[in-house]
């Protein structure tokens, strides 16, 4: 079942007891509401009864006090009469207020209210001309007659009410049995209906997670099995494999691992990947920083320094490459971090073959471009003494002598030159581009005027760098070259060297070599740092540009190439970055497979 069937199913079985209840209470609120309607309905007659009985209670009042003024002509008799006679207007204006929603009573009432005031102003005559008793026996006996019609009016009023009162009492008892009886029904249709959809959600509920579970453990064996088929792929892949917990401890090793760490895994198991995982620079024999170290810093992918050897258990020594990652669970929590590397003892031994073979060649091509350079003043300086040979006058001669003094300085210098280019210390260490790049510029600048090709420098700084002067003249060397071959006549070479940064914010020096020949075409261009790829079959090695990016990275530095063929806006750019200070040795990739490569 699916996750959103799962929940609705639960709320369901929340929600329908929630509106059972609501049902519930919703009855109780109107029956409740229905009983007490009921009983102010009742409780108004009483009320109504109340000063109804209260009404004629005044009336006979008046009359008795009345008679007992008439009787004794005493003037207290009359107390009861007037306050009686002062009480029976507000207690008619309540009686009326009353009833003013049932219209024979309230003409009953009004009638009534008539024939008291009728009384009272015959009453209050006869009090007036009060006579001899025995002359006032007659207007007595109106009075007590006229009192009577009123006390039957009043009775008949109070025996409407009282016969209303009981039937309003009899639908207050009828009403609160409906409530009660229909309240009890409901509940236990509500209960039964609440049961049946109860008991058949729980039966959904109870297939569903008898479903779930035989899922579960359909996935749990799915992950067994394949937890089992990565266990077998780690194990026996051609790559070592180390894998760490969240705290650099080894929880995983494959046989190729074990082999080059000389560690096994059980006793590795549990230890820092630093006590298995010993690498040090080649040639510096620092040591360097472990690679989980910086992805548990920094939560990337990170590669190692080319030129970085691992040290085994039994002090063997490998040259090796690797990458390490984080494991992250889908909260891309970081759960462990995953270690791979190998073994390139072997292509590092054919890549140095490679560039000393390059090295050779670019010997070969500079001790060409020295002979055509040596050549040209030698051809000179032969002429210039066979004419001083065959003069006998001693200042022609001495002009020609001059002249070939002039050639033998100049093929001293371009010696110099060449000298200069191969007597460099080994060694990395702290230098000035901006003087290697004058001196290569001054080596070519005789080949570019022969090609009628402009060359120019700017030299922006004097700011030091770290790495070998002699391979930075070979690179420049190598590109100026390259620029020479691709320009043609009126095209032009810029050499500028100025203080730059990296992405990463580390001080260095930019050298910028650009040139207005024909361009590399972009096909050409992904592949041009290849081994052995070169555009040049006759002439070229295809080493060339490779040998030298990979003596810029050695020092940390970067070598970047961009290029146009566009008609009118031909040209290539070589960009050379080169550290102020030495670089670390381990550094963080920005992609899939950039990383920064450090002898």
């Amino acid at each position: 079942m699916e996750a959103a069937a799962y929940r609705r199913l639960l709320l369901r079985l929340v929600v329908l007891p929630l509106i059972a209840l609501g049902l519930l209470a919703l009855t109780v609120a109107y029956g409740f509401r229905q009983v007490q309607r009921s009983a102010r309905r009742v409780d108004h007659s009483d009320r109504v009864i109340a000063h109804a009985n209260n009404l004629v209670k005044l009336m006979v009042d008046e009359e008795t006090g009345l008679r007992g003024f008439l009787l004794t002509r005493d003037t207290t008799f009359l107390e009861p009469y007037q306050k009686a006679t002062q009480q029976l207007d507000p207690e008619f204006s309540a009686l009326a207020n009353l009833v003013r929603h049932d219209p024979e009573q309230t003409s009953r009432l009004q009638r009534l209210q008539a024939a008291s005031r009728v009384w009272q102003q015959e009453a209050r005559q006869t009090i007036a001309q009060a006579g001899p008793v025995s002359e006032l026996h007659p207007q007595m006996l109106e009075r007590k007659r006229q009192m009577d019609a009123l006390r039957a009016s009043a009775d008949d009023f109070i025996s409407v009410e009282a016969g209303i009162r009981a039937s309003r009492s009899f639908a207050a008892l009828r009403v609160d049995n409906v409530s009660l009886y229909g309240l009890i029904g409901l509940a236990v249709l509500l209960g039964v209906l609440l049961a049946w959809e109860i008991r058949r959600l729980f039966q959904k509920l109870a297939a569903a997670y008898s479903l779930q579970i035989e899922e579960v453990k359909h996935r749990g064996d799915e992950s067994f099995a394949r937890e089992q088929w990565l266990n077998t792929t780690l194990r026996s892949i051609g790559d070592a494999v180390i894998a760490c917990d969240p705290e650099g401890k080894v929880v995983f090793m494959n046989r190729v691992a074990e082999q080059l760490t000389g560690w096994q895994e059980p006793e590795a198991d549990g230890l820092p990947l630093s006590q298995i995982f010993v690498i040090q620079n080649q040639r510096t024999r620092a040591a360097v920083e472990n690679p989980v170290e910086v992805v548990r810093r920094s939560g990337k992918i990170v590669g190692l320094a080319n030129h970085t050897v691992l040290i085994s258990k039994d002090l063997k020594e490998f040259q090796i490459d690797d990458s390490a990652a984080p494991i992250l669970d889908a909260n891309s929590g970081m759960i462990g971090i995953v270690l791979v590397f190998r073994d390139i003892t072997e292509r590092h031994a054919a890549e140095l073959a490679l560039m000393r073979a390059e090295k050779l060649a670019a010997a070969g091509r500079l001790a060409a471009a020295i002979a055509h350079e040596v050549n040209n003043p030698l051809e000179g300086l032969v002429n210039l003494i066979y004419l001083a040979r065959g003069e006998q006058n001693i200042e022609k001669i001495r002009r020609h002598l001059a002249e070939a003094d002039r050639e033998l300085q100049r093929i001293a210098h371009i010696t110099r030159q060449s000298l200069g280019f191969y007597r460099e210390p080994s060694s990395a260490g702290l230098f000035r581009p901006d003087v290697v790049a004058r001196e290569v510029f001054e080596f070519y600048s005789s080949r570019a005027a022969s090609a009628r090709v402009s060359l120019h420098v700017k030299l922006n700084t004097e700011q030091q760098v770290f790495g070998n002067s002699g391979e930075l003249r070979q690179v420049l060397s190598n590109l100026l070259a390259n620029s020479l071959d691709a320009c043609r006549e009126g095209d032009a070479v810029c050499v500028r060297v100025r203080a730059g940064r990296r992405v990463s914010a580390v001080p260095g020096v930019s050298i910028t070599l650009a040139d207005s020949g024909s361009g590399i075409r972009p096909e050409n261009l992904k592949r041009i740092f290849e081994p052995f790829y070169t555009t040049k079959k006759d002439t070229g090695t295809g080493l060339g540009l490779w040998v030298s990016r990979e003596l810029i990275e050695k020092c940390g530095g970067r070598l970047n190439v961009r290029s146009s063929v566009a008609e009118g806006h031909s040209g290539t750019v070589f960009t050379i970055f080169l550290p102020s200070a030495v670089p670390g040795a381990l550094l963080e990739r920005s992609g899939p497979r950039e990383r920064m490569k450090i002898g």
